[in-house]
């Protein structure tokens, strides 16, 4: 059975949907919305630079715990998954900042962060994506970058490796020099 690939985001792209919600905090008059929405924001920057998923940030029912500051260390941030309830480690996003840390656990409901980051790539890339895509996004760009598929199976909680596989996009064209520069 082949696994059908992952709908992803890349860098670029999610900093216009960053950029977006910036503004739309900006627009926005009432301090609770603000709030709501700086939240989505640092929901948005943990799916994407630290591919967490959306549990590991707000929590899920009595399952999955939400994120709180004990877990944020200087490099790296502990999360207890709701897959299997083993504990990973993932990176720390360097622009996470003291008072972003100091928001957490979150408020805000997973349908909403859901909503506003389906309404602002709408609005921004012209197609909806989903938060899970900010995760594909983590995923791709380590894979982009040649990390060793071991590490981002470790980053991203997978327990088979043929799990992560799928954010290796094989480049034809690389694999054909590849394999002529091998002989």
């Amino acid at each position: 059975m082949t696994k059908k690939l992952p709908k992803i985001i890349n860098q670029e792209e999610f900093e216009k949907i960053f950029a977006e919600a910036k503004k739309s905090e900006f627009r926005t008059k009432s301090k609770q919305m603000k709030l709501r929405i700086r939240e989505v924001r640092l929901a948005m920057l943990l799916g994407f630079e630290a591919g967490m998923r959306i549990s590991e940030i707000v929590g899920y029912k009595d399952k999955v715990p939400r994120l709180t500051q004990d877990k944020i260390r200087e490099a790296d941030i502990i999360i207890t998954s709701g897959k299997g309830g083993k504990d990973r480690i993932v990176p720390r996003p360097k622009r996470l900042s003291k008072s972003q840390v100091e928001m957490l656990p979150l408020t805000v409901s997973r349908r909403t962060v859901q909503q506003r980051v389906e309404e602002m790539s709408l609005k921004v890339l012209d197609r909806k994506i989903s938060f899970h895509t900010l995760r594909h996004g983590f995923g791709s760009h380590l894979a982009g970058q040649n990390r060793p598929l071991h590490e981002i199976q470790m980053l991203m909680g997978h327990s088979r490796l043929d799990t992560t596989g799928i954010y290796l996009h094989a480049n034809p064209k690389n694999a054909i020099e590849g394999a002529r520069e091998s002989f």
